[in-house]
């Protein structure tokens, strides 16, 4: 996973140098003009791909890249803060090419994750100062992000590698499945704003869990080993509903 982190974080940091340059463009300081305040609900969608730490795999050399799909709703409490919940769908998989076991070891695991987080932007949602507050908002804006939840899992194991679809044999179950964890995921990314409806976010979490079983190996075939963790690099679709004027103060307003 750390090749990967590195390439992404170069990745996150040349957009940001590249979007404040141009952000001297006409195009962008219309894109800020805003009369819409930072602040309200905000439905998230969003995909990417996952990878595992655990007991048979910690390099990306072994692990298998596979996808994540989410939604979710946030509500911005003002230009800095914000709390989320979300839904994420992960698949995880990777195979385990070590002298360590007799048989190399192959595992898929599918996990739902319910999470509460909480965002933090690093720069104001706002730029300039004064006058200019109230109208104009930043194109990108980087955010950190925390949180805590549960895992709802289902690992399986089996000898060699290939698909689990094509395996002759599967590795008995080390505890019942389906199984429930805790999980801690943690992180930050970059808000793109392109209006006051739509912004994308690029962003890069790691997820500490409780759970020992996500490759279905756990503490009886792999004593004295930590739990098992998985990182997600993804992009999130973030929609902000337009408030309509109210339609009853509109016609009282004109009654008068």
């Amino acid at each position: 996973m750390n090749r990967i982190s590195t390439i992404y974080i170069i990745i996150l940091c040349n957009l940001f140098f590249f979007s404040d340059a141009a952000g001297q463009s006409m195009l962008l300081k219309r894109m800020q003009v805003s009369k819409t305040p930072e602040r309200g609900l905000v439905v998230l969608a969003g995909a990417g791909v996952a990878a595992v730490r655990s007991d048979i795999c910690g390099t990306p050399g072994c692990n298998e890249f596979r996808p994540v799909f989410g939604i979710g709703a946030m509500y911005k409490f003002d230009p800095m803060w914000s709390a989320s919940l979300n839904l994420d769908y992960v698949k995880l998989g990777a195979t385990e090419k070590s002298e360590a076991r007799p048989l190399n070891v192959s595992f898929r695991t599918d996990l739902y994750e319910v999470t509460a987080n909480i965002h933090f932007n690093l720069l104001d949602a706002y730029s300039g100062s004064g006058g200019y507050r109230s109208s104009r908002k930043r194109f990108v804006v980087p955010y950190a992000k925390f949180g805590a939840g549960f895992i709802y899992y289902t690992a399986t194991s089996y000898p060699g590698t290939g698909d689990l679809s094509e395996s002759q044999t599967k590795y008995d179950p080390e505890r019942e499945y389906p199984a429930f964890g805790i999980v801690v995921p943690f992180g930050g990314g970059l808000r793109f704003r392109f209006s006051d409806q739509v912004s994308i976010a690029p962003e890069l979490i790691y997820h500490l869990t409780s759970s020992d079983y996500l490759d279905n190996i756990g503490p009886r075939l792999a004593p004295g080993n930590s739990r098992d963790h998985y990182g997600v690099a993804s992009i999130r679709l973030m929609y902000t509903p337009a408030i309509k004027e109210n339609i009853f103060s509109r016609k009282a307003q004109q009654g008068k």
